[in-house]
This record gives C-alpha cells, sequence and structure tokens, in this order.
C-alpha cells in the first residue's frame, strides 16, 4: 500500500497537466450492445473534454487531436473509424477549422504507463460502485486512489443514450 500511496503522491503532484474523466454506465438500462455504448461514451467523452478542455483554457486551438485508447476495449477497427469520423464532425461543427482529430490508435496498457493510471481510476472507481459484501484490501486500495486524487462521483444524462452516466471529475 505504502508504493501504490506514493505513486498516488507524484501523480497528484503532476494534476496540471492530468484530468481525469471516467463515464460509468448501468449495462441493465441500456437497450444497446455493449460495443455501440462503448464507442458512444468515448464519443462524448472526447467531444465534450475537448469543449472543457479549451473552455477552461488548458489547451488552446487550433489543435489536433490523437487518441489513444486500451486495446482491451471491446471496439474494433470499424468502429474506431466510424467514431473518428463522428469526432471529426463533432470538432468541426464545435471549433469549425480549429479542431481536427488524426489518429485513434490502440495500445496494450503494459505499454503505456499512461493507460495503465486510467486501468487503475477504472478499477478504482468499479470496486467503489460495485461493492461486495465483505471489504478487502482492493477496497482500501480504490477509496486510496479516489481520494488521493480528488476524484468525485456524480451521476448525470448524457444526451443520445438511453443510460444514465456516473462521471468522476
Amino acid at each position: 500500500m505504502a508504493t501504490l500511496l506514493e505513486y498516488l503522491d507524484t501523480i497528484q503532484a503532476h494534476r496540471e497537466f492530468l484530468s481525469f474523466k471516467l463515464i460509468a454506465f448501468e449495462r441493465a438500462r441500456t437497450r444497446r450492445s455493449i460495443e455501440e455504448v462503448v464507442a458512444k461514451l468515448h464519443e462524448h467523452m472526447l467531444s465534450q473534454g475537448l469543449r472543457h478542455e479549451v473552455e477552461n483554457r488548458r489547451v488552446a486551438l487550433p489543435r489536433d487531436v490523437r487518441v489513444t485508447l486500451d486495446e482491451e476495449q471491446s471496439l474494433d477497427g470499424i468502429a474506431l473509424a466510424e467514431m473518428k469520423n463522428t469526432l471529426a464532425a463533432h470538432f468541426q461543427r464545435d471549433f469549425p477549422e480549429q479542431a481536427t482529430i488524426s489518429e485513434i490508435a490502440t495500445i496494450s496498457s503494459r505499454k503505456s504507463p499512461l493507460v495503465q493510471l486510467a486501468d487503475l481510476i477504472a478499477g478504482a472507481a468499479n470496486r467503489r460502485l460495485n461493492p461486495q459484501p465483505e471489504r478487502n484490501h482492493k477496497d482500501e486500495m480504490a477509496d486510496a486512489v479516489l481520494e488521493r486524487l480528488g476524484l468525485v462521483m456524480r451521476q448525470d444524462e448524457i444526451p443520445g443514450l438511453d443510460a444514465a452516466a456516473m462521471f468522476v471529475l
């Protein structure tokens, strides 16, 4: 646990360079396939995420966006191409001639420390959202991740998706 806390403290010390956003949804509340929901959630997060970052002056325009996703996701090449086209249209609508998306790539979390961090945060949120009858060391680690990084969950709706979503900010 001490190593985890040191790692989290290092991440927290560099928070001005990092922005954490996570969407979770209740599978029973949707009629869509998991692949379609994952794609829609990624599209929403990337589209709204760029808007948020620009509005809060964390990034400047013009901007070319390159996205790297965990290859463990349930998105195939066709879904990735469709997502890229949808995001390009959103970016053109929201930031005419100022934002483009040049790439959506996948990588194994074993090869990317940032994807590993995303997995750690997603796992912590999953433990919090799906508690087990008896708490154990994994719950303590999940609590440490969320608390040390100051991540707070709130519920909201996503237009165009038939499921409520939980956001981590």
